[in-house]
């Protein structure tokens, strides 16, 4: 007679019961059927009440003491240095889970007028300021590898989305733009560059407006 194995994902919800093999042992695949990212199970013990972890070996669970009944068992997930096992960060490993992105849907941004230096961590670590970056790539030529002077990130947190969107970026000295690509949301989020300029003289030169206007920041036209 076949053995079930009663999980939970948190204590308190309601048991699954997965089916054990002939030998005793549980599937670690059978486990990440039921429970994707999963990777081990652990138990509370009825005679320390301190939390235990079930043997694993050869992609096999073990029965504490050779018996699954009368316990039920709690999954595992990856461990993640940021936030909460459930809620963890985006990780490389494709059974890990997911992180949840804002319901308020983020996109691919892409960031234009790059320095041709300008690699993955720079761009990382500039926009890093704003919140957490699931995406970063800087564009570059297929045969000589030479970044074409743009590149992409996305955002976890739509709030964080709206304050990179909401002003140009100095990387490396280089004033850069950021937008959702062929979209009018990013169109509208765009900071309006252009300034009128009044009352000008006719003796007033573009290079006179230049001049001025640089203590305010760098200018793309004069």
């Amino acid at each position: 007679m076949n053995q079930y194995v009663q999980v939970v994902e948190e204590e308190g919800d309601e048991p699954i019961e997965l089916p054990a093999e002939e030998d005793g042992s549980l599937l670690l695949s059978t486990l990440v059927a039921q429970f994707p990212g999963s990777s081990g199970l652990k138990y509370r013990s009825s005679e320390t009440n301190g939390v235990r972890g079930v043997r694993l070996a050869d992609g096999r669970l073990f029965a504490p003491d050779g018996v699954w009944g009368g316990i039920t068992f709690i999954t595992v997930y990856p461990k993640v240095s940021v936030t909460e096992k459930r809620k963890g960060d985006l990780l490389d490993t494709p059974t890990a889970k997911t992180k949840k992105i804002d319901k308020q849907k983020c996109s691919d941004l892409i960031v234009l007028g790059l320095p041709w230096k300008c690699n993955e961590d720079d761009l990382r670590s500039h926009f890093s300021q704003f919140g957490e970056l699931i995406m970063v790539q800087v564009k570059r030529n297929i045969s000589t590898n030479q970044s074409k002077g743009f590149g992409f990130i996305r955002f976890t947190d739509y709030d964080s989305q709206l304050k990179a969107l909401s002003q140009r970026h100095l990387i490396d000295n280089r004033w850069c733009d950021i937008r959702i690509p062929n979209s009018k949301e990013g169109a509208q989020l765009e900071v309006n560059q252009k300034v009128y300029v009044g009352r000008c003289t006719e003796d007033m030169t573009a290079e006179d407006l230049r001049s001025y206007f640089q203590q305010f920041g760098e200018n793309s036209s004069g």
